[in-house]
C-alpha cells in the first residue's frame, strides 16, 4: 500500500513540473527567437515588453518592432542579414534608438584610400500620427460601441480607451526621432573621427537641408546636434548652432519632387497608371480572414466583423502604440504573426506601385537628387584635385569631352582650355564645395531614391497574386527600406593611384550597388552606371503642358528649378503671337460689331412699322406696297409725342 501511495506521489509531483514548464514556454519567447539576435529596444524603454504579450500573440517584441512598414523604429541590419540589399528583414538586427555601436569593421576601406566628402540622406525620426490619421482613430471603435456585454473580458478596455495622441502636435518628431537622429551621428563620427574632427563647422563646409516640414528640420537638428557635440563656442558645452537651408513645398524639387513633379502628382490623381489596385486585391483576398480572426477573438462571431477599413485602423493604432510607447498588449493583442506579415505586404504593394518599381516614374524623378549628388562630388574633385591628372579625367567624363589629355605636365586650367570648358578656366574659379552634404525628408524621398539605385529590386514584379514563396523572400520590404530615419551614406574616398571611389551605404551598412564590381566602386563606374541620370530633364520631364522638346537637347537641368532654355522659344513665339491676335480679333470685333448694329436697326424699323405702319405688309411678304403714307397730323403717325 505505501509502494502505491509512493508511485502516485511521484506522479503528481511529475504533472506539476510539466505544467509549470508549458505555461512558462507560452509566457516568454522561444530560446530560437530569444537568442538569434538582440532585444530591438526604443528611446523611451529598455524594456523589450515580452511579458505583455497575450497567448494568441504568436512572436516575440522584436518581430512586432521590425514589421511595422513605414512606421519601424530605426534598427540596423547586420552584415550576415542584409550584404547584399536581400531585404531579409528576419536577420539579426540591434536598435539605432538607443546608443548601440554598428563596430563591423569588416568593410574598412583600402589603406591608400582618404575619405574626402560625404553626402547623407535621411528620412525623419519617429513622429506622432499625423492629423488624418488621429482623426481615423477617434472613429474607430463606434462601430463596436453597442456590444460591450458580448466582448470577452480581456478586451473591455477598448471601451475605455481614447486616442492619446494630441490634435495639435500632430506630425511632431517624438524624443525617440530625436535620439535616432542623434545615435545615428555619434555613430558616423565614431566611425570617420579623423574626417570630421579637425573640421570646424561653418556652412560653407557643411550644406545642411531639409523639407519645410517640421520634423525633418528638427530631424536635422538633432543630427547636426551629434555630430558637432561640444565644438562650439556657445554655452558652457561648446554648443554649435548650424544653418539649416530649406525650400518652399511647392518649388523643392530636391527633397520634395514626389509633390513638384506635375506630371507624376497627375497620374496619382487620375489613377489610371499609378494606383492601389494590387493592394486592394490583396486585401481582397486576406482581410477577410483577418476580419474573422478578430471577431472571433473579441467574443463577437457572427454578431460583428470588422470592415476592411477598420482593420486597417486597428494595424495603424498598432504600430504607432510600438514605435511611440512601446505598447504591445493593446491593439496589437488583437493580431496573429501571420495577420502582421499580411498586412506588412498589403502596405509593400501599396508603396511597390506608388513609390518604387510598379512605375518607372516613381523613381526616375529622384534623378534631379542623384544629378545633384554626383555634381557636388565632381566640383569638389575639381577643386581638391591639386593639378593631378585623376582629376583631369574626372573632369572631362563628366562634361563628356571627347579630346584626349597628351601633354600630362600641364594643369587643370590649360586642360580645361584645351577641351573647351570655358567654366574651368582661370578667368572663372569654381566656388569651393561643401565637404558635408546632410539632406533631410520624407519616406516618399528615401523609398525613390533607394529604387533609382537599383537596392532591394526583385524579379519578377511584386503582385497581390504572386507565389508564396516569392512574397516571403521578397527583397522589397518597407520595414526595411524605409522605417524612420532610413537613411543613405554616400561616401567619396580619394585613392591615390587608383583614383576615386564611392561607397553607398543603406542604413549604415555598406550595399553593393548592381553595375559596380565591388562595395567600393570605381567612381568612374559608378556615374556611367547612371548616365542616363546625367540626361535628365526636370521640367520636359514633370511639366504637364511644357512644349520643350525632351530629346532635343536644346535645355539643361540645373537642380534649381528654373526652366530650360526652351523656355526662350516660347517666349518669342508668345511676342508674336499675341499682338497679332489683338490685331485680328480686333477687326474681326469691329466687323462684328457694325453688322450688329445694321441688324439691330433693321429690326427697330421693323417694329416701328409694325406699330404704325401697314399691318399687312409686315405680316404678309406677298402683299402689294401700301400708298399710305403718315402725315403730321395722323394719329398713327411716329411724330406725335
Amino acid at each position: 500500500m505505501m509502494v502505491v501511495i509512493k508511485y502516485i506521489l511521484i506522479f503528481y509531483i511529475f504533472g506539476l513540473l510539466l505544467n509549470v514548464s508549458k505555461s512558462s514556454s507560452i509566457s516568454s519567447p522561444s530560446p530560437s527567437s530569444s537568442s538569434s539576435s538582440p532585444s530591438l529596444q526604443s528611446q523611451s524603454s529598455s524594456d523589450n515588453n515580452n511579458g505583455n504579450l497575450s497567448p494568441i500573440q504568436d512572436y516575440d517584441f522584436e518581430f512586432l518592432s521590425k514589421h511595422l512598414t513605414t512606421k519601424t523604429p530605426y534598427w540596423i541590419l547586420t552584415k550576415n542579414g542584409d550584404s547584399n540589399s536581400q531585404g531579409d528583414s528576419s536577420s539579426s538586427s540591434s536598435s539605432n534608438s538607443g546608443s548601440n555601436n554598428n563596430n563591423d569593421n569588416s568593410y574598412q576601406p583600402p589603406e591608400q584610400c582618404k575619405l574626402i566628402s560625404i553626402d547623407f540622406l535621411a528620412r525623419h525620426g519617429s513622429r506622432m500620427p499625423v492629423l488624418n490619421s488621429i482623426e481615423k482613430l477617434k472613429d474607430m471603435t463606434k462601430s463596436i460601441s453597442g456590444y460591450k456585454e458580448q466582448v470577452n473580458e480581456e478586451f473591455k478596455w477598448i471601451f475605455n480607451y481614447s486616442v492619446p495622441y494630441q490634435s495639435d502636435i500632430a506630425g511632431n518628431l517624438i524624443l525617440q526621432g530625436q535620439y535616432e537622429h542623434y545615435n545615428i551621428s555619434r555613430r558616423l563620427l565614431k566611425k570617420y573621427p579623423q574626417f570630421f574632427e579637425p573640421m570646424k563647422y561653418k556652412p560653407q563646409s557643411y550644406a545642411i537641408t531639409s523639407t519645410a516640414i517640421s520634423r525633418t528640420g528638427i530631424s536635422a537638428s538633432a543630427f547636426s546636434f551629434g555630430l558637432l557635440q561640444g565644438t562650439g563656442s556657445l554655452g558652457t558645452n561648446g554648443f554649435q548652432p548650424v544653418f539649416i537651408q530649406t525650400a518652399s513645398l511647392d518649388q523643392d524639387i530636391l527633397l520634395r519632387f514626389f509633390a513638384t513633379c506635375d506630371q507624376y502628382v497627375d497620374q496619382i490623381k487620375n489613377g489610371s497608371i499609378i494606383n492601389k489596385d494590387e493592394q486592394t486585391k490583396w486585401n481582397e483576398m486576406v482581410f477577410p480572414n483577418i476580419s474573422n480572426q478578430i471577431s472571433q477573438r473579441l467574443g463577437l462571431s457572427d454578431i460583428w466583423l470588422p470592415t476592411s477599413n477598420i482593420i486597417s485602423d486597428i494595424f495603424e493604432a498598432c504600430a504607432y502604440e510600438i514605435s511611440i510607447n512601446n505598447i504591445s498588449d493593446h491593439w496589437c493583442s488583437l493580431l496573429s504573426k501571420q495577420n502582421i506579415l499580411d498586412w506588412e505586404y498589403s502596405q509593400d504593394l501599396s508603396n511597390y506601385w506608388i513609390k518604387s518599381y510598379g512605375h518607372k516614374i516613381n523613381y526616375e524623378i529622384a534623378s534631379t537628387l542623384l544629378n545633384d549628388i554626383l555634381s557636388g562630388f565632381d566640383i569638389y574633385i575639381i577643386n581638391n584635385s591639386n593639378n593631378s591628372n585623376d582629376a583631369s579625367d574626372s573632369i572631362n567624363n563628366n562634361n563628356n569631352n571627347n579630346n584626349n589629355n597628351n601633354n600630362n605636365n600641364n594643369n587643370n586650367n590649360n586642360n580645361n582650355k584645351n577641351n573647351n570648358n570655358n567654366n574651368n578656366n582661370n578667368n572663372n574659379k569654381i566656388e569651393p564645395q561643401p565637404t558635408s552634404i546632410l539632406r533631410f525628408g520624407h519616406a516618399e524621398t528615401v523609398i525613390p531614391f533607394i529604387s533609382l539605385l537599383g537596392l532591394y529590386k526583385d524579379e519578377p514584379k511584386l503582385f497581390a497574386n504572386s507565389t508564396a514563396e516569392h512574397i516571403e523572400n521578397r527583397k522589397f520590404r518597407t520595414s526595411v527600406v524605409s522605417p524612420y530615419a532610413s537613411n543613405i551614406g554616400m561616401f567619396l574616398f580619394d585613392c591615390g593611384n587608383d583614383g576615386y571611389k564611392i561607397l553607398v551605404e543603406h542604413n549604415e551598412l555598406p550595399v553593393l550597388i548592381p553595375g559596380c564590381d565591388e562595395i567600393y566602386c570605381d567612381y568612374e563606374q559608378f556615374k556611367s552606371i547612371f548616365r542616363s541620370v546625367g540626361n535628365f530633364k526636370w521640367n520636359s520631364y514633370c511639366n504637364i503642358n511644357d512644349g520643350s522638346d525632351s530629346d532635343s537637347g536644346s535645355g539643361t537641368e540645373n537642380g534649381s528649378g528654373n526652366r530650360d532654355s526652351g523656355g526662350g522659344k516660347s517666349s518669342f513665339f508668345l511676342a508674336i503671337f499675341i499682338p497679332i491676335t489683338f490685331i485680328v480679333g480686333g477687326t474681326i470685333g469691329g466687323l462684328f460689331t457694325y453688322f450688329s448694329y445694321e441688324r439691330i436697326m433693321q429690326f427697330k424699323n421693323r417694329k416701328r412699322l409694325s406699330l404704325y405702319g401697314n399691318d399687312e405688309l409686315i405680316s404678309s411678304p406677298k402683299a402689294k406696297p401700301s400708298s399710305f403714307k403718315p402725315s403730321k397730323f395722323d394719329s398713327r403717325s411716329p411724330l406725335i409725342q
